[in-house]
């Protein structure tokens, strides 16, 4: 099994980054704790054998890679959508792709279909990771909560929990779904729902786990509505 060391200087050397680089790169985010150079030696080294919790999702957001692997060497190495890392609109605005994957998108190879870009404020940008994107609502079946047109920002690094909000591609299908995760009233941890909150949309119940991917959790929701569509209450 390769150690911590071995994993975070092969993401390292695949991202092209020199150890002054990757320093740099991880002081500039969280609380912009400064990273030497000295340190990334010491991880690489295995001189320090245990690494803080907020440089270890730093590292992971600047490699693009799962914290699981990096720090223990379990699950992929990459996230499961790999998209363009976090880049910034005139150095100030931060942004995320857009795509259209409801109800239908390819999510492999080179037919992700990105059409706009999305802000990231301050905060949220310290948090997302560097495979975050945005999804469009294209569908009822999230009604009242989630309008046709609203946007939610989905990051495939964070498992989500019970009553969070998730993306999943269905295995042998083109459709990607936007619903409510819920484990099964079976008790198997590969046993879930996908929950509908507009009752005319029926749930689905996984029995197989291998049967769908989870592309990623809900970290925000944005949504528009018109002026007049308001109640104002004078």
């Amino acid at each position: 099994m390769s150690t911590f060391g071995y994993r975070i200087k092969k993401a390292r050397l695949e991202a092209k980054l020199s150890q002054e680089a990757l320093a740099e790169a991880m002081s500039q985010l969280g609380d912009k704790k400064k990273i030497s150079r000295t340190a990334i030696t010491q991880w690489e080294t295995g001189r320090t054998k245990e690494i803080e919790a907020a440089n270890l999702l730093n590292a992971t957001k600047v490699l693009n890679v799962e914290p699981d692997w990096l720090q223990f060497g379990t699950g992929r190495m990459r996230p499961q959508i790999e998209m363009k890392p976090l880049d910034f609109f005139d150095n100030k605005i931060c942004v995320v792709p857009a795509l259209n994957c409801i109800p239908a998108v390819r999510l492999t190879g080179k037919n992700k279909e990105i059409f706009l870009r999305v802000g990231l404020d301050d905060q949220l940008a310290q948090i997302a990771s560097l495979s975050s994107f945005a999804l469009i609502i294209k569908d009822s079946s999230m009604l009242p909560l989630f309008s046709l047109g609203d946007l939610v920002i989905i990051d495939p690094t964070i498992q989500p929990s019970p009553g969070e909000f998730v993306a999943v591609k269905m295995k042998d299908q083109e459709a990607v779904v936007f619903r409510k995760y819920r484990f099964s009233s079976q008790g198997s941890l590969d046993q879930f729902e996908l929950i509908a909150l507009n009752k005319d949309w029926g749930e689905i119940s996984i029995i197989n786990k291998a049967d769908v991917e989870i592309i990623g959790t809900l970290i925000e929701h944005r949504s528009k509505r018109r002026l007049m569509d308001l109640k104002i209450e004078c």
